[in-house]
């Protein structure tokens, strides 16, 4: 046989090999580069969603006024910053319901904490929004406030 003919005949499989090699590096490259980007939004998302309720939980200590009988208005509403996030909280009440056969004023509140971080549109912008609604009961000199739940 003619060794000439055998020359370079690996070569093929090499680069073959090689282009194969590369575009598996390459895969998981972006496939990790996904898992950070996922990872950081799912934490930027429990941040979010931490801001909210503190805001939202700031917000229900101040209208049930622990300690008190008397019945409060909403605050008015705010934009709170914690940390990088920016958490607008607002709140509702309704009329004084006044329950029929007992003397007990009823005053419902309707909360939302809304926070946010970033630019809306992009891959850093993480939003979460609570709702809460909650009622505080005034009691009388009839009704005393252990009644009042």
């Amino acid at each position: 046989m003619n060794k000439q003919y055998t020359r370079g005949f690996l070569l093929p499989a090499a680069i073959f090999l090689l282009v194969i090699l590369a575009a598996l590096g390459a895969y998981a490259l972006n496939i990790s580069s996904i898992q950070q980007a996922t990872s950081r939004q799912d934490i930027q998302g429990a941040q979010a969603y931490q801001a909210a309720r503190a805001g939202l939980e700031s917000v229900i200590f101040q209208v049930l006024a622990p300690g008190t009988a008397n019945l409060v208005n909403c605050p008015a509403p705010a934009n709170i910053n914690i940390g990088s996030y920016v958490v607008a909280v607002t709140c509702a009440q309704s009329i004084d319901y006044f329950e029929q056969g007992t003397d007990r004023t009823i005053r419902i509140f309707e909360i939302t904490s809304t926070a946010s971080s970033g630019v809306a549109g992009t891959i850093e912008y993480s939003e979460r929004r609570l709702d809460a609604t909650v009622s505080k009961c005034r009691a009388t000199d009839t009704t005393p406030a252990s009644q009042c739940n």
